[in-house]
């Protein structure tokens, strides 16, 4: 089963190198959408961050990561709240709930 933490490291390691490879990207970034309630703060944290390195941005997957961010967000660190940040800028993401639960 390729689960959260499989799809952080797989998407990971592959923007770490500067690796493209859409159909991956898209089947990961699908998969995500219906798997997002088990994501925790790291791996949605480096998911998206991967994501928006490789320039990979999927609406439905954004979208997932922004509501389970905005539900958990009491449990980002840091880092884990600058990379998602950082993340949702790069690839022009505009999700103003998510931005306000940021900023607090």
């Amino acid at each position: 089963d390729f689960n959260p933490q499989n799809m952080s490291n797989t998407s990971w390691a592959f923007a770490s190198m500067q690796f493209q490879y859409p159909p991956l990207m898209e089947a990961m970034a699908a998969s995500a959408v219906f798997k997002i309630a088990h994501f925790n703060s790291q791996s949605l944290s480096n998911t998206v961050w991967s994501f928006a390195t490789l320039s990979f941005t999927d609406l439905p997957f954004m979208s997932a990561i922004a509501s389970e961010a905005r539900r958990n967000i009491k449990d980002f660190g840091a880092q884990a709240l600058a990379n998602t940040a950082w993340a949702f800028a790069i690839v022009a993401c505009a999700d103003k709930p998510l931005m306000d639960s940021l900023a607090v």
